[in-house]
């Protein structure tokens, strides 16, 4: 795969560059283009796409937001797909969703956790770049050994200090908040790619 993909939406006429390491979705909402979508986590379904032309690689092939009638209709989540070079794509989109911060990536160090319940717990990070994310979004986490990346709210407000907070619930058996309370050490890295939300609220990520 080369290092940047072009995407045609056919639905809208949209043209946009994929990125290496970027999602389908994530690419268009860099590039400022609306495609629709909810969670950005793989579990509504609501950025569904077909693909008319090119190779993709599904990044979570069991994602639940997408169903086996989805998959004989030949469906897809842009959210959890990413192009093997150019390809052409039919997929909804409006104004709405165009984001007023287009998401970027950056690095981030665990710098403090503290327990708040027996299963909530608050995670501090201090990133590369700065903490300007608006009221209503939320940031994506990619975790060492984890399918996926995981949406989670922040708890904090935009600063200069560049931290990112984060309360988080212990998910039974979910593999994100497995490695963020078990594995996840003060002093560790982890990619944080801040995000959209379609519509305020909490994004939680299991």
């Amino acid at each position: 795969m080369s290092d940047q993909a072009n995407i045609t939406n056919q639905k809208d006429g949209s043209r946009f560059a994929q990125a290496a390491g970027d999602s389908i979705l994530r690419a268009a909402l860099r590039a400022g283009v609306g495609l629709a979508y909810e969670c950005n986590s793989g579990g509504c379904g609501g950025c569904k796409f077909e693909l008319l032309d090119g190779q993709i690689e599904n990044l979570w092939p069991e994602a639940p937001g997408l169903s086996e009638r989805d998959k004989r209709r030949g469906r897809h989540l842009a959210c959890q797909c990413r192009a093997l070079g150019d390809i052409t794509i039919a997929a909804p989109s409006a104004g709405e969703y165009v984001p007023q911060q287009p998401p970027r990536r950056q690095s981030a160090q665990l710098a403090w956790v503290r327990d708040i319940t027996h299963d909530i717990r608050e995670f501090r990070f201090v990133a590369d770049g700065a903490a300007d994310f608006l009221p209503g979004q939320y940031a994506m986490l990619d975790l060492p050994g984890v399918t996926g990346s995981r949406a989670y709210s922040m708890s904090n407000t935009a600063n200069g200090q560049r931290e990112w907070h984060f309360q988080i619930r212990r998910v039974p058996h979910g593999q994100g908040t497995h490695t963020l309370f078990d594995r996840l050490a003060v002093g560790d890295a982890d990619d944080v790619a801040r995000a959209v939300g379609a519509q305020p609220g909490n994004a939680v990520g299991a």
